[in-house]
């Protein structure tokens, strides 16, 4: 067994080699869904918290989580710092390989926004609430016709949603959907497109090994997971170039980046969070979208009505 290999050992799901996929034991069914409902149980009392003015930070509770599974992480020698997007909107392109990708790239990043399709709300519903009131998750519907044209009605979401969580970036999930496969899955040209419109840079996070923490399609749940990060260099979208070139430039380094992630053992870091990341702390504060307000105004109508009758 390779050094790689004795990383995987999990304590609730199979020991699976990082280039199978994790494997379904049925003794593993109960242990996956305490966490999965752990997790939106917390996930519920931070919505609680955020509508009496508390807002933390969703990289915390990632955090927490890996340290109840005794999640590892590591960078590869050739990785850059992130990318600082406090001062301006960054674009995240990731690897998705599972439901975990959402809580490791978050913790990874430092509480960026996602790009995640609104079916994923039935699995999840505390986080989609958490994320949606807050305005971090960025919720859109696969397929819908726009009369403007798929990727000018993108940009302007993206642009507009950046606008109401702001000072942090986006992770976007260029393959479109899950894959567990080694090799990946092609880039999808039409969030790019949209990228390349925005100006927005981007910078390529791959990180291996995410699936074994939690796969929601084998019911695993891993423990001492040990998860590889690589991170390319900035791509700034240039006004000279075609949307084309600017694709097969990101493909170029997408393939580089998966490359030096999945050939590497890493350096240990002692965080889950990633070199350069600029993070956020517990706070005070009333400030929100609209549809924070409303149901702030909602909750406190019902607590009324309660009171009275």
């Amino acid at each position: 067994m390779t050094s790689e290999e004795e990383t995987m050992v999990s304590s609730f799901s199979v020991e699976s080699p990082p280039h199978k996929p994790p494997q379904c034991r049925p003794i593993c069914v109960p242990v996956f869904l305490v966490m999965v409902l752990y997790t939106q149980v917390l996930h519920g009392l931070c919505v609680l918290l955020l509508l009496i003015g508390i807002q933390v930070p969703h990289d915390y509770t990632g955090t927490h989580l890996f340290r109840l599974v005794g999640a590892r992480f590591a960078t590869t020698a050739a990785s850059h710092p992130v990318m600082d997007d406090s001062m301006r909107p960054v674009m995240f392109l990731s690897n998705h390989r599972s439901w975990g990708d959402f809580v490791v790239d978050c913790t990874l990043l430092g509480s960026p926004s996602f790009i995640s399709r609104a079916l994923v709300a039935l699995g999840i519903p505390m986080t989609a609430a958490w994320g949606f009131l807050r305005g971090w998750i960025w919720f859109f519907q696969r397929g819908k016709k726009r009369s403007e044209g798929t990727v000018e009605w993108t940009a302007r979401f993206w642009a507009q949603s950046q606008e109401i969580y702001p000072g942090k970036g986006v992770v976007m999930y260029p393959e479109g959907t899950r894959s567990v496969s080694l090799e990946g899955l092609p880039l999808k040209p039409g969030g790019l497109v949209s990228a390349h419109k925005l100006g927005w840079p981007l910078q390529i996070v791959i990180t291996t090994n995410k699936e074994f923490i939690l796969a929601e399609k084998a019911c695993v749940l891993g423990c001492g997971v040990n998860c590889v990060s690589a991170v390319s260099a900035p791509l700034y979208p240039s006004e000279q170039e075609t949307p084309d070139a600017f694709i097969q430039r990101v493909k170029e380094v997408w393939d580089a980046t998966w490359k030096d992630a999945y050939g590497s053992a890493g350096i240990p870091r002692s965080t889950a969070q990633l070199p350069g990341v600029a993070q956020q702390s517990i706070n005070l504060s009333f400030a929100g979208p609209l549809r924070l307000q409303l149901a702030r105004m909602f909750v406190l109508v019902l607590l009324v009505l309660l009171v009275i009758f």
